[in-house]
């Protein structure tokens, strides 16, 4: 993923315009001038809202040896390289991260030895040498982006003895990695018995040679020890032998380290149309290590997953101006943003996907999956869920505190009165008006201070097509072009700018997409032939148009039961109607098992919120006149304006 930062130099393009980075004022603007002379101070928030609309757009050419093209569309991505030169690719990466060119400049012998361990770390019988490997990080270090590693040629084959180191495979599976603790001549006995085996059945010239003694020790050698141990002594005894005592996490700068963890708030939520309760929604909040400053969150009824990661990663890297122009009450200054060099998150196996790991891997951010049961791998954002819940959720009426000794008596389900738009208002304006500029006992200063400090001495690095951030987190498939588009879900997806790939075929070919959990509204689709994403959109568009697939998938489904396989747009648009009545009712229902997973259906998270807080989609969307009904009394000691928020003296 190609990135920017404001240098000198760098230009902007607006239509038949370019404007070219001078100066930073002293005022904290940044100068620029155009081709024709004239100049302009503009504030940093100024120039990237015209960068995240593409009023203004980057010229590539001014970020180095980069590209000679301007993309209007969206480059290309890993994903759509043939599988062996995405594993070179990852190979030639890892060879990089291990012998850290910045931290080790360039020695020959030193590299050889770091290689060598790289090269252990993956069973690599054929490292590269050193010179190989500075001729790919001086590829690598302009972009940062794992594409400058895409090889010219195809990677070169595995082992030559690939059948004997198989029958060593087998053989360790039943003899070393067991609790009974064997000695290693047992495995090179056991591999010895088995060519034996296989060689009374083979004529003499088909027979396998015996790999040696010293060969088999040398294969042992090269194993992983930590998993070898966890076999044979028990995981708990091999956590115990491999465990790290390095002290407290140290960091320098900000976006250095950045702490992602989920939580269930301690509050119940409603419905904003029914007011029922509908439980307990999901948190992912992510946190500068450096100076404990909040970049990003993201609130879901649905359980933790890497889409949520995604969702808040995305947050995290685009600036804030425009989600704070939702509250106008929000007075103070969100400047978090940039791409992290690393962050932390936890180790479940529903955060091991290969989104989260590709767009990871493309924009250069390192993933760090922590232990489980080791909470102080994150200790800054786990201390923060205990500073929101004291300072903020458990003040809320609904709240369910942290534990049933503490909700003693209290009626969370009866007293809850947040809906998702408010809870998204009062955690934003807790974060901007009150932790970030409340002082901060573990770095002696207030998070905006350190933030700004720190922002101001180091680059700060964003991608030069915002919405790259959703191609890449889409999910991949592949379709047929047709002459009426691609199918996707049994929706069609088609425009002209996609018929331009048949005609330039003169067939119906197959081609890459990414599709998207949130809508089905559109697609992008890879060209071929120019190496960018189209964005395609659904030719339902009334019936597509702000719907989640999952409840598309449920749309689907119901309308083959009712009106059979071949389902008409009318039929689909009826059967939205009904699941939409479906899933009202289960939002009324007296379960409240039931009105969560309603609420999941219809995107009850922050997202949804700031989209349908958009000015311009309600200025689109018919005006629904609703007899108005006299308001209910809320339960006593109950206030439904928003809480007075108290800066206190010293923060945690």
């Amino acid at each position: 993923m190609q990135r920017f930062s404001f240098k000198v130099g760098l230009t902007f393009i607006e239509g038949q315009i370019r404007w070219q980075v001078r100066r930073r004022l002293p005022t904290g603007k940044v100068q620029l001038e155009s081709d024709h002379g004239e100049l302009q101070n503009l504030a940093y928030s100024e120039i990237l809202s015209r960068w995240v609309s593409q009023t203004w757009l980057i010229d590539e050419a001014s970020l180095g040896s980069l590209s000679d093209a301007i993309f209007v569309t969206t480059p290309r991505d890993l994903s759509t390289y043939p599988i062996d030169q995405q594993c070179e690719a990852r190979r030639r990466h890892h060879y990089l991260v291990v012998v850290d060119p910045e931290a080790n400049p360039y020695k020959p012998d030193y590299w050889l030895t770091l290689i060598a361990e790289a090269a252990k770390q993956i069973g690599d019988i054929n490292p590269p040498s050193s010179p190989t490997v500075h001729n790919w990080w001086r590829r690598y270090r302009r972009t940062k982006s794992v594409l400058s590693l895409i090889p010219h040629c195809k990677p070169s084959v595995g082992p030559r003895s690939k059948h004997r180191y198989k029958i060593f495979e087998e053989a360790i599976t039943t003899v070393l990695m067991t609790n009974q603790q064997l000695p290693k001549v047992a495995v090179a006995e056991e591999v010895f018995r088995r060519v034996d085996a296989i060689n009374n059945s083979l004529s003499a010239e088909d027979r396998v040679r015996r790999p040696s003694r010293s060969t088999i020790y040398r294969w042992l050698s090269d194993l992983q020890q930590d998993l070898v141990d966890t076999a044979r002594l028990g995981a708990e005894a091999a956590r115990i032998k491999y465990r790290v005592a390095l002290g407290s996490v140290k960091t320098g700068d900000v976006l250095e380290r950045i702490e992602i963890d989920h939580t269930p708030l301690d509050l119940i939520v409603i419905d904003k149309l029914t007011k029922l309760p509908l439980g307990r929604p999901w948190i992912t909040m992510a946190i500068d290590h450096y100076s404990r400053m909040i970049i990003g969150f993201y609130i879901s009824f649905n359980a933790p997953s890497a889409h949520g990661i995604l969702q808040c990663l995305k947050r995290v890297i685009l600036p804030k101006d425009d989600w704070l122009a939702r509250f106008p009450d929000i007075t103070g200054p969100w400047p978090a943003c940039g791409i992290p060099e690393l962050i932390a998150v936890d180790n479940g196996a529903d955060l091991h996907s290969e989104a989260l790991e590709a767009v990871c891997l493309e924009m250069g951010i390192q993933i760090l999956f922590c232990g489980s049961k080791t909470p102080q791998h994150k200790g800054a954002i786990e201390r923060f869920f205990r500073t929101m819940n004291t300072g903020l959720i458990h003040r809320l009426p609904g709240t369910v505190f942290s534990n049933v000794d503490q909700r003693g008596d209290y009626p969370a389900e009866k007293m809850a009165v947040i809906d998702m738009e408010a809870l998204v208002h009062l955690i934003t304006k807790w974060i901007v008006d009150v932790y970030n500029v409340t002082p901060h006992r573990g770095i002696g200063t207030r998070p905006i201070d350190r933030w700004l400090l720190s922002a101001d001495r180091r680059i700060i690095e964003l991608p030069v097509h915002p919405q790259h951030l959703e191609v890449i987190s889409g999910i991949p498939e592949k379709r047929t072009l047709f002459h009426y588009g691609i199918e996707l879900d049994g929706l069609q997806y088609n425009s002209d700018q996609l018929q331009v790939i048949r005609r330039r075929s003169g067939e119906n070919r197959s081609v890459t997409l990414k599709y998207y959990e949130d809508t089905v509204a559109h697609i992008h689709v890879f060209d071929p032939y120019d190496k960018t994403y189209l964005k395609v959109p659904a030719k339902l568009a009334d019936y597509a148009n702000d719907l989640p697939r999952d409840v598309h998938r449920l749309v689907k489904g119901h309308a083959r039961r009712k009106f059979g396989d071949h389902v008409l747009s009318e039929q689909l648009l009826q059967s939205k109607a009904e699941i939409e009545a479906l899933v009202k009712e289960a939002l009324k229902a007296k379960k409240m098992g039931d009105r969560k997973r309603g609420a999941a259906h219809v995107m009850h998270d922050s997202e949804s919120v700031i989209r349908s807080a958009d000015p311009l989609a309600e200025a689109q969307r018919p005006i629904k006149r609703v007899k108005q009904q006299p308001p209910e009394e809320l339960p006593a000691g109950i206030d439904d304006d928003l809480p007075e928020f108290a800066i206190a003296g010293e923060g945690d």
